[in-house]
C-alpha cells in the first residue's frame, strides 16, 4: 500500500488543561501537557483493495471499467484527535496533500498534545463556507496555484476540495481521461451557493498515549470508494462510472451529490502509541 509518511503534528497545548497539569506525570490518564506527545499523522492509499501504483490501467471501477490514476491532491480541514474523556484538540486547521509533491506530505507545529487515551479522528473533507473564500490562502503558493477554483463558477468561492485524475478504458481499443474534481458552486443564475464539503469521523481502538511519547494515526483512503454506491437498497443511486459524466464535472450538481455521498465511506483510520513513559 502507498504511505505517505512524514505528516507531524504537535498542536498547542490548550490552556484548560494546563491549568489542571499535574505537576508529574501521574497516572495513565491524566491529561498533562507538562512533557506533551507527537502525533504523526500518514496517508494510505488502496484502490479496490489493491495498492495505488500511479500511470497503470489495473483498477477495475464497480462496473468492471478498467482506469487509472496519475493525479490526486485534496484538502482537509479542522482535523482533530478525540479522547475518551470528551476532550478534542485541533490538529491542524488546513492541510493540503499533493502525492505528487513531498513538500505538502509533511508539517511540523511547535507546541504539544497533552497524554491521554484517543479513540478517534475527524475532519473536514474540502472547506467549508468560512474558509472556501476566494484569495483566502493566496500565501500558500503551490496551493493557491494548484487549487483554485474557477471564477465562473463562483466569483467568491476559493478552492476545490479533490482533484483525482488519470485515464479509463471506453472500450477495448480507446482510452479516455476523467477529472473527478470535487467543489462548490455559485453560478450567476443560482441563489445561493452550492457546498459539497463533509464531515469525517473515524473512531480507533482507544490508544494511550503516554507522557513523551508518540501517537501514529494513519488515514486509509479507498479511492474507489468515491465511484460506489455504499447503500443500494436506499433507493439513490450514486454508482459512479466516468462515461457518463465525460465532460468537466465541476459545476455538476448530479455529479457532486453522487462523490459527496459517497465520499464518507472511503476513509477509515487507526492508531499506534510508541514511547513516552507512565
Amino acid at each position: 500500500m502507498m504511505r505517505r509518511r512524514g505528516l507531524v503534528f504537535l498542536a498547542p497545548a490548550l490552556a484548560v488543561l494546563l491549568a489542571v497539569a499535574l505537576a508529574g506525570c501521574g497516572s495513565d490518564t491524566a491529561t498533562s501537557t507538562d512533557e506533551p506527545i507527537t502525533v504523526n499523522v500518514f496517508f494510505d492509499f488502496t484502490v479496490n483493495g489493491q495498492p495505488l501504483l500511479l500511470n497503470q490501467m489495473i483498477y477495475d471501477n464497480p462496473i468492471g471499467r478498467k482506469y487509472s490514476i496519475k493525479t490526486l491532491r485534496f484538502v482537509l480541514s479542522d482535523i482533530r484527535i478525540h479522547s475518551v474523556e470528551g476532550d478534542n484538540v485541533k490538529l491542524k486547521d488546513m492541510h493540503y496533500f499533493d502525492i505528487a509533491d513531498p513538500a505538502t506530505q509533511s508539517m511540523h507545529l511547535v507546541g504539544g498534545v497533552p497524554h491521554a487515551e484517543w479513540e478517534s479522528v475527524s475532519f473536514t473533507f474540502g472547506l467549508d463556507e468560512t474558509r472556501n473564500v476566494r484569495d483566502k490562502y493566496k500565501s500558500m503558493t503551490k496551493f493557491q496555484q494548484d487549487m483554485a477554483w474557477p471564477t465562473g463558477l463562483g466569483a467568491n468561492l476559493g478552492y476545490h476540495y479533490m482533484q483525482l485524475e488519470g485515464n479509463y478504458a471506453v472500450d477495448s481499443l480507446t482510452t479516455a481521461g476523467y477529472t473527478t474534481h470535487t467543489g462548490p458552486r455559485q453560478l450567476d443564475t443560482d441563489p445561493i451557493p452550492y457546498h459539497f464539503y463533509f464531515n469525517v469521523d473515524l473512531p480507533v481502538t482507544p490508544t494511550h498515549v503516554h507522557a513523551g511519547g508518540t501517537g501514529e494515526v494513519t488515514i486509509h483512503i479507498e479511492l474507489n470508494g468515491w465511484y460506489t454506491d455504499h447503500t443500494p437498497a436506499d433507493g439513490n443511486d450514486t454508482q459512479y462510472d466516468f462515461t457518463d459524466y465525460p465532460a468537466m464535472i465541476m459545476g455538476n450538481l448530479d455529479a457532486q451529490a453522487k462523490l459527496q455521498t459517497n465520499g464518507p465511506f472511503c476513509f477509515t483510520a487507526s492508531m499506534e502509541s510508541s514511547g513516552g513513559h507512565h
